[in-house]
């Protein structure tokens, strides 16, 4: 795992060992959907987990360290051997992936292609009177939102902890549906525009902030169907 270990050094705060123990369980769950073997390595952090809990910290942040130690090595193993040198394995991408948030990433990026080229093509296309660029718009805003959460991560936490699993690849069809209401919403005069082009323009702002927020729209759906 080139690029994983760190230098050891005794952490300054409880707060300090808490954030890398959380980042090494999301490293070791990573491992294991890659079928990595990683029992050595979990069993430090297990120990690790009970010296913390304990408020030992020093020793918490031994097996902490030797946990990663042993994870690095399970990595390695999990390399392809060729005349003794060691390649990257699919277990080993598929790791990198998963931690990286990679799939997400390449989603994302085929996602924002497909979007851009629908609205050059489909500008001028309808359906019951509503542009199909304004759903395509919303699409272009929740590829946009998925890239920069992962990107937020990546800078906050070294590693992705927001798009781990498929369902990401639901928000831009429902940011299409979100897209499209809102055309409905702010096309219907609502909200006052000067002219008719600025008007447009604005709309297609809109929708495209509609798809962007999606993921916070959908949290606030859900609990406004819990209230009902």
């Amino acid at each position: 795992m080139d690029g994983e270990s760190k230098d050891c050094s005794i952490p300054r705060s409880c707060s300090e060992v808490e954030v890398d123990l959380k980042r090494l369980d999301r490293m070791l769950q990573a491992a294991h959907r890659s079928s990595i073997e990683i029992k050595d390595s979990y069993d430090f952090y297990v120990l690790a987990l009970k010296e913390f809990n304990k408020g030992n910290l020093a020793e918490a942040f031994l097996d902490y360290d030797r946990s990663r130690y042993e994870l690095t090595a399970a990595i390695n193993e999990a390399k392809i051997k060729i005349k003794g040198s060691r390649f990257h394995s699919m277990r080993t991408i598929s790791y990198f992936f998963k931690l990286y948030g990679l799939y997400a990433v390449i989603f994302a990026s085929l996602s924002v292609a497909l979007f851009s080229a629908l609205i050059y093509l489909y500008s001028d296309a309808r359906v019951l009177g509503v542009p199909l660029w304004a759903s395509f718009f919303a699409g272009l805003g929740s590829s946009a939102q998925i890239l920069t959460g992962v990107a937020d991560d990546l800078r906050r936490y070294g590693l992705a902890s927001r798009y781990k699993r498929l369902w990401y690849m639901a928000i831009p069809i429902l940011a299409m549906v979100f897209g499209y209401m809102a055309y409905l919403v702010f096309s219907s005069g609502v909200i006052a525009i000067d002219s008719s082009q600025s008007r447009e323009f604005s709309i297609m702002f809109i929708c495209f902030l509609t798809g962007f927020l999606t993921k916070w729209i959908i949290g606030r759906l859900s609990r406004m169907s819990r209230d009902i």
